[in-house]
């Protein structure tokens, strides 16, 4: 994980270390914080509204040794952000001058203790469009088959999992913080580009 720089942060404002808490906010409706028990009630909460949501999810990445094979056990990211019982379901982004599918220019920054981020679009995990099983997970299967939490590991109490990515780059651990925002309207005209 990477370091930020304390001048545009604070300092000690990314100390590192393992989470114990994370904060939803952004564009969501009712932002909160989560611990382990509220994900462990979350995701029993989830099922119980809709026994289908997936809160298991097995990936395959590179590690320096070859590739590597992980389940893991957690929340939907689409879920965490667009549920009633969890944040209360998106808001409205910013719609720049067109408002159709504004939720297209939204995403999600998952940010570690240490300042480490990533970001998933939101139409990347959108069940309309790529409906990519991303998960905020606090699990995971061990050796022996048994389930053992993230807590027990170096990866905080929970971590971004998003399947699909081979390199892991977006496996932000000791999560801190998952931020909605919408991409704003960009300083370039089109005419930038249009050289013949």
């Amino acid at each position: 994980m990477g370091t930020a720089t304390t001048s545009s942060l604070g300092k000690n404002s990314c100390p590192g270390g393992s989470s114990q808490i994370f904060r939803l906010g952004g564009e969501v409706n009712n932002p909160t914080i989560f611990n382990l028990q509220k994900l462990i009630n979350l995701q029993e909460d989830l099922k119980n509204q809709n026994p289908a949501v997936v809160t298991e999810v097995s990936v395959t990445f590179q590690t320096g040794s070859g590739p590597r094979t992980e389940t893991y056990y957690g929340i939907p990211l689409w879920q965490l952000i667009n549920n009633e019982i969890s944040s209360g379901g998106l808001q409205p982004g910013n719609s720049g001058q067109n408002t159709k599918n504004a939720f297209l220019r939204q995403y999600v920054l998952v940010q570690a203790t240490d300042c480490y981020g990533a970001i998933v679009a939101v139409g990347e995990i959108h069940p309309n469009f790529e409906a990519k099983q991303v998960l905020v997970a606090y699990a995971k299967k061990a050796s022996d088959g048994s389930i053992q939490y993230l807590t027990d590991t170096d990866e905080g109490f929970a971590r971004l999992v998003v399947p699909g990515d081979k390199a892991r780059g977006r496996y932000v651990s000791n999560v801190r913080n998952i931020v909605v925002l919408s991409a704003p309207a960009s300083p370039l005209k089109l005419r930038d580009f249009w050289q013949i």
